[in-house]
């Protein structure tokens, strides 16, 4: 069934349709709810309300090609991923003003998928929220700081602290 296909059922509100869309991205949204979320519990209240969201706002969505329904779902995602952190006041960030510290990640490129995404989920909140939005997300640290409601430098700050960290935890890895 091709995505056009899939939203169509989804706009007329046909359930079987709802659910081939959502065992499509479960799998996929769940990771990425993981990579801002803690818990296994808290992921599943964003998967719940982030998919509730989808296929009530679905008749808003506009298909733009193909990758533009993952696109739209994931941005839904990482929404609900940080009002939950909102919600719950998870969001700690450190506003010490400190120089951003430009040194790439690259050095990392060969470590094990899943060793790097347990280590970023070790991360503190704040800085793994940063982390997320800006490596991962491609989120400017200007859109960083509207969406969690903090300065840019503070946004900057979140990621060095972050990456600092990462080669902690990391460096065991090498």
């Amino acid at each position: 069934m091709t995505d056009i296909e899939l939203i169509q059922l989804c706009k007329n509100k046909n359930p079987k349709g709802q659910g081939l869309l959502y065992r499509h991205y479960h799998s996929r949204m769940t990771r990425l709810c993981l990579r801002y979320l803690q818990n296994e519990a808290d992921t599943f209240e964003t998967l719940t309300s982030g998919f509730l969201k989808v296929f009530k706002k679905i008749h808003d969505f506009e298909y733009q090609g193909e990758g533009s329904l993952e696109a739209w779902i994931r941005t839904i995602m990482v929404n609900e991923s940080l009002m939950l952190l909102r919600k719950k006041k998870n969001i700690y960030l450190n506003v010490q003003l400190e120089e951003a510290n430009t040194e790439s990640l690259n050095a990392y490129l060969d470590v094990d998928a899943e060793y790097l995404y347990d280590a970023i989920r070790q991360l503190p909140d704040g800085y793994r929220t940063v982390f997320n939005l800006h490596v991962i997300e491609g989120y400017s640290h200007k859109e960083i700081a509207e969406k969690l409601g903090i300065g840019e430098s503070s946004s900057r700050s979140q990621l060095a602290h972050a990456k600092r960290k990462l080669r902690e935890l990391l460096s065991s890895y090498f």
